[in-house]
């Protein structure tokens, strides 16, 4: 095999079409401080959290220019089949081993730190999941050493050939296994490593020690980092309710970039209140509680609440929807197969951890939907239209109707949520309590946030 950071042609094109799936995955990618992005001579090492399995690595894949490649660290119990060993070479993945994968493989790590070195050396980037391994909590986890030995390794033998920095980056989406929903990429400032040299040949682990306290705090500021062990679920619930505060102020405003900094001022509100105000955060789980217990009777969300200037219950709305069922209809007909068919294998297969699910759907759906596309066509040819034409719109059909079928239906559901939200504010009294309820619970808690100094 070759050099792992060769640019090949296979590599190239299986590069642009899983990137193009990427984005196709997400109805939504925002991307934020790219200027972040060093364009010198520096040598690179990416370090996201690490929420997804496989599409954490794509969206750092997704930065980097297109003759660039990022080469990634995986554990190294992948490695064991010759087969998946090879087609991880290939994805560019190098095995990083663990006292669990025996102590006589340890001595091996410094063959790979070395390799990676090598990439770095020739304008490639290493991207490591400083975190170690993945969760579904949304919250930076404790801190590996292994990116930070890396760095200094690879600083020393760069000495002042090149500056090895790590690109701390926040990765953030709207749902972890759903498609069609959003991701938000913060690209925050590089760490200098060579600033750290110096008290480095002083004591060592202690530089390491301040080094990691750094990354921690920059992936906390960079992503949506609820800092609690005793009260998530609390945390998230609230979150999710201030993220409906946003209220639009101008045309240049992103609605899903502001919820999300909504969500991050609330997630530092709680942290301070749980660490300075025992009281308040006891009174504000049962709130909480209570609040999901309403919303759940009622069959709401609390994207319910959203202050967005919005039509969804307006005329226009419903005619829209009505005038544009045809094309959904198509959308959900052509579609069903290819979306549908991975989550069934996925559940044929048992694949337990749902922080892996839309990885596994993703990776199977690049098979699915250019195969189903095609016998679809092929069945539509044959039975509907031999004009090639006719075959080559349906083809084409079948393609940018998928989005357009899933858009609709989520704004199918927003509007009859929302007629029926608005029928329970005028109905009789016994038939709106509960709702009434819901929205004296909902002010309370955000009455309560509102009065924090972090808003």
């Amino acid at each position: 095999m070759g050099k792992i950071f060769e640019y090949t042609l296979p590599y190239s094109i299986g590069r642009a079409y899983l990137l193009f799936g990427f984005r196709r995955f997400y109805s939504e990618i925002i991307v934020n401080g790219r200027e972040n992005l060093p364009t010198d001579n520096s040598a690179l090492i990416f370090a996201p959290n690490h929420l997804n399995a496989m599409m954490d690595a794509l969206a750092v894949l997704s930065l980097m220019p297109r003759r660039k490649a990022v080469v990634y660290l995986a554990r190294a119990d992948f490695f064991a089949n010759k087969t998946v060993a090879k087609l991880m070479h290939f994805a560019k993945i190098m095995p990083a081993f663990r006292m669990r994968d025996g102590f006589e493989n340890l001595g091996k790590n410094q063959r790979i730190m070395y390799d990676c070195i090598e990439v770095m050396r020739f304008g490639h980037a290493v991207c490591i999941m400083p975190e170690g391994g993945q969760g579904e909590e949304h919250r930076i986890r404790p801190l590996l050493k292994g990116v930070f030995r890396l760095a200094f390794e690879a600083q020393k033998e760069f000495s002042s050939e090149k500056k090895v920095k790590i690109v701390p980056v926040g990765i953030n989406m709207g749902d972890l296994i759903k498609c069609g929903k959003h991701l938000i990429i913060n690209i925050g400032e590089p760490i200098c490593v060579d600033e750290y040299m110096e008290q480095f040949h002083i004591n060592a682990p202690a530089t390491m020690n301040n080094l990691r306290a750094e990354l921690h705090g920059r992936l906390s500021d960079l992503t949506l980092d609820l800092a609690t062990t005793e009260n998530y679920e609390t945390f998230e619930t609230i979150t999710d309710i201030m993220a409906e505060e946003y209220v639009e102020r101008g045309e240049k405003e992103n609605p899903t970039f502001e919820r999300f900094k909504l969500k991050q001022q609330a997630a530092k509100a709680l942290v301070d209140i749980e660490k300075n105000n025992p009281e308040l955060m006891s009174d504000l789980i049962r709130q909480t509680e209570n609040y999901k217990s309403l919303l759940k009777k009622l069959h709401f969300k609390s994207s319910i609440f959203s202050q967005q200037k919005a039509d969804e219950t307006s005329f226009l709305r419903f005619l829209s929807l009505l005038i544009t069922l045809p094309i959904a209809l198509f959308g959900f007909l052509t579609n069903v197969l290819p979306v549908f068919v991975p989550v069934w294998i996925r559940k044929l297969v048992k694949v337990e951890y749902s922080g892996f699910y839309s990885s596994f759907q993703f990776g199977v759906g690049m098979i699915t939907f250019p195969l189903f596309y095609f016998l679809q066509m092929l069945v539509f040819h044959l039975t509907i239209s031999p004009n090639w034409g006719m075959t080559l719109i349906f083809l084409l059909l079948q393609f940018f109707t998928c989005q357009f079928a899933l858009k609709w239906y989520s704004n199918l559901v927003k509007y009859l949520h929302k007629v029926r939200f608005n029928s329970l504010l005028v109905a009789k009294l016994e038939q709106s309590t509960k709702l009434y309820k819901l929205i004296d619970v909902r002010n309370r808690i955000v009455h309560r946030l509102t009065t924090r100094k972090f808003f």
